[in-house]
């Protein structure tokens, strides 16, 4: 059996038993997938684009069938909104009660004065102008949770609640503002956790997918948006065995997990742990199975950030302290970190090596970021430094 230890962050959900799993989709599940939703009817689309006052032409131009246009998205959007339901019951220490749970479209709609398609500002996903919403490149990148977490997102800026600059996480030490002080503090990010958390936790006519998929976006974004961490830290230990299944060592306990139908190697991640093969990374779930061994893209780490193309040889997520940093080493074995500041990666050096592979704990339980040379020799790499240690002995 090979053993990878990865970081399992606490939500609540881990304490006792393990959250249920639909085993089968209901007929009133809604989809979790673009091409699964059914043509809009006209009626229905007018209704959208009124009760938002949505430029459909800066979407593409008004589309009810076919989600590859941007405002079949939007409307795919504002449907999981409208139709998603929710029964109130079960606990989650994100849940607060920001928003009622069975109001969230009449919500957005009296926090929203328009909707508008553009790429102003390239590195946001989407920014809110006094109720006016822009949707950028970035977000019709996004699944439909991801865009739906959006949109809940920007709608509580209208009421005022703005950003902080970061004190931990990836734009630690920037001065750029993208944090909230805390959850209490019931901002943007705060409503977009609590959002999630009430879907993996309370959704009744969810797909169990789009349940997992919120459930694994809440851990990988509530982890270092908060200048006050809600989560709590806990190490655990995963195992892909030879018969390819997953087992999770968790407070005294294995417990068989599922995996994504691929293979690639397993890493640490902020939602917990990923597989990356090439240029995409899937997701694990650690919290429950859906009985669908689903390919759930990683939208929710830093691995997002392994562009198309690019197949880097190594890819890691860790933090030094406060401080999240993203490294990965190319196919010349040269070594590059990203600049979130700048949202882009920096000048690539070499390693004066031949990386095997990268990893964030030794098997002895020694925490840091390691590089493996071809021949089995173990370097620490300091990334405040931007410097390669020795050989450990």
């Amino acid at each position: 059996m090979n053993l990878f230890i990865f970081l399992v962050l606490g939500l609540g959900l881990s304490q006792g038993s393990s959250p249920a799993f639909a085993t089968e989709m209901s007929l009133i599940d809604m989809p979790y997938k673009d091409t699964d939703f059914t043509c809009l009817t006209p009626t229905k689309a007018q209704k959208y684009s009124q009760d938002f006052s949505i430029d459909v032409d800066s979407f593409g131009g008004l589309e009810l069938c076919d989600s590859r246009v941007d405002s079949k998205k939007l409307f795919n959007d504002l449907q999981i909104i409208e139709e998603g339901k929710f029964s109130g019951i079960g606990s989650n220490n994100l849940i607060r009660g920001f928003i009622d749970s069975n109001n969230y479209y009449s919500w957005m709609r009296g926090e929203t004065r328009s909707i508008n398609r553009g790429n102003d500002i390239p590195q946001a996903t989407a920014y809110n102008s006094g109720g006016h919403f822009t949707m950028q490149d970035g977000w019709a990148q996004l699944s439909t949770l991801g865009r739906v977490g959006t949109v809940i997102h920007e709608a509580r800026h209208t009421a005022g609640f703005r950003h902080y600059p970061c004190t931990q996480g990836s734009y630690e030490g920037s001065n750029l503002a993208g944090c909230d002080r805390n959850y209490d503090q019931a901002g943007s990010h705060a409503i977009e956790m609590e959002y999630y958390a009430k879907v993996s936790t309370q959704g009744t006519n969810f797909h169990p997918v789009y349940k997992s998929m919120a459930r694994l976006m809440a851990m990988a974004r509530a982890n270092f948006v908060f200048n006050s961490p809600i989560l709590k830290k806990r190490e655990a230990l995963l195992a892909i065995t030879e018969h390819s299944t997953a087992e999770l060592y968790d407070q005294g306990q294995w417990i068989e997990r599922e995996l994504p139908n691929q293979t690639g190697h397993l890493k640490r991640s902020s939602a917990g742990a990923s597989l990356m093969k090439g240029d995409q990374t899937f997701s694990i779930e650690l919290y429950g199975n859906t009985q669908t061994r689903p390919d759930i893209r990683d939208d929710y780490s830093y691995f997002k950030l392994n562009q198309a193309g690019l197949d880097y040889k190594e890819f890691e997520e860790f933090d030094v302290g406060a401080k999240r940093y993203v490294a990965a080493i190319n196919k010349n074995d040269q070594i590059g970190f990203f600049n979130f500041p700048q949202g882009e990666w920096s000048s690539f050096r070499n390693t004066q090596m031949n990386v095997a592979r990268t990893a964030t704990f030794l098997e002895n339980g020694e925490a840091g970021f390691f590089l493996v040379s071809d021949l089995g020799d173990i370097h620490v790499y300091d990334p405040v430094r931007n410097s390669l240690g020795p050989a450990k002995n």
